[in-house]
């Protein structure tokens, strides 16, 4: 995580937006100089094409003047496991580098410095690695995609094999299929029409006790009613990071970002009373 801050403080520093207003030449940037930094985002974030509609509304326009100088001033360490909001903080600060997201950013070519391991066993260790985040998250969807099997009951089963039960990723895992759970829906598996595939694992950061992977992630999820009438199906491909902490020897997911996630429910239940209203009167 330090690294991905200290790249994006770099490219922040560089971005044209930043070079052509009265911050250049400032060597030592104070509380004057973060204030005119947020309002040079916000500008930009407001215009920008990446952040329109459900986007806008879920991650907003503006970061705060204090925000910013806490993480220009290496004062985040109450983010050093990262949760939501400090990811969409995240998230807003690589679109207003222009990129679609802070996914897009991590996979950009060049964009992130990432190894902190000794020169002489760097590729062996980070193909290890890799090895080793790979089978864990791909265990890790496959226990998600099983608690999804057993809707309409709400059931995490094994998956804190995989994250911690102290994480923020457990308690947003519990509330999305609660969520679903209460919508009336089932998750049909029947011939395949359920599936997820991963693919595309990328190493972004990695030292002795954090490490960030990203991935591609497609999930096709047939959800039906118990009379067996389709409902709705999520179907999408998106890149998804991942956040692994090493604790007492052992790494496991402390959080994931999923740059749809916000959306997820809504569209689901956008969906269902879309179908709703079409039956006719008296069909439920």
């Amino acid at each position: 995580m330090e690294n991905i801050i200290e790249q994006l403080k770099k490219t922040i520093v560089s971005a044209p937006p930043v070079l052509n207003s009265s911050l250049n030449g400032v060597k030592n940037w104070k509380r004057a100089q973060f204030i005119i930094l947020s309002e040079i985002i916000s500008v930009n974030l407001a215009q920008s094409a990446f952040l329109q509609g459900n986007r806008k509304n879920e991650l907003g326009t503006t970061i705060s003047s204090a925000t910013l100088q806490r993480i220009f001033t290496n004062d985040y360490s109450g983010y050093e496991n990262p949760d939501l909001r400090f990811l969409k903080t995240l998230d807003k600060l690589a679109i207003f580098l222009g990129f679609s997201s802070l996914n897009h950013f991590l996979s950009h070519d060049g964009s992130i410095v990432v190894n902190e391991v000794p020169v002489n066993s760097e590729m062996k260790k980070e193909e290890e690695a890799l090895s080793e985040f790979q089978e864990l998250i791909t265990n890790y969807c496959q226990e998600e995609f099983n608690s999804l099997l057993k809707l309409p009951e709400v059931d995490l089963g094994n998956l804190s094999d995989f994250i911690f039960d102290d994480g923020p990723l457990t308690q947003r895992i519990h509330d999305l299929i609660s969520q679903i759970s209460q919508l009336g829906y089932l998750l049909n598996s029947t011939n395949n029409r359920s599936n997820f595939e991963l693919y595309g694992f990328k190493l972004c950061s990695l030292n002795e006790t954090m490490a960030v992977v990203t991935v591609q992630e497609f999930w096709n999820l047939d959800f039906r009613d118990d009379d067996g009438n389709l409902r709705n199906i999520y179907s999408h491909v998106n890149m998804q990071t991942y956040f692994i902490k090493k604790q007492n020897g052992t790494w496991k997911i402390w959080d994931n970002h999923n740059p749809d996630y916000a959306t997820i429910i809504t569209d689901m239940a956008r969906n269902m009373r879309r179908k709703t209203a079409a039956l006719p009167k008296g069909v439920k």
